[in-house]
């Protein structure tokens, strides 16, 4: 069980440095960049789903 939980969190330390290079490259302002990245890093999985549903409806609305 021990294993898995490794994995687990090693898998959300990759999607959350993934999601925040992604983040740096989007087309928002540094302050919103800034933001997100913090929420992402302090809040690892709320703030990475948080970015993923902001992120897919980016074209209806402003992140």
């Amino acid at each position: 069980m021990e294993a898995a939980s490794g994995v687990l969190a090693v898998l959300v330390a990759v999607l959350d440095v993934i999601a925040i290079a992604q983040v740096w490259r989007s087309g928002i302002e540094r302050g919103r960049k800034l933001i997100w990245s913090l929420v992402i890093g302090l809040l690892p999985v709320v703030g990475l789903i948080m970015w993923f549903v902001a992120a897919r409806t980016r074209g209806r609305a402003q992140l």
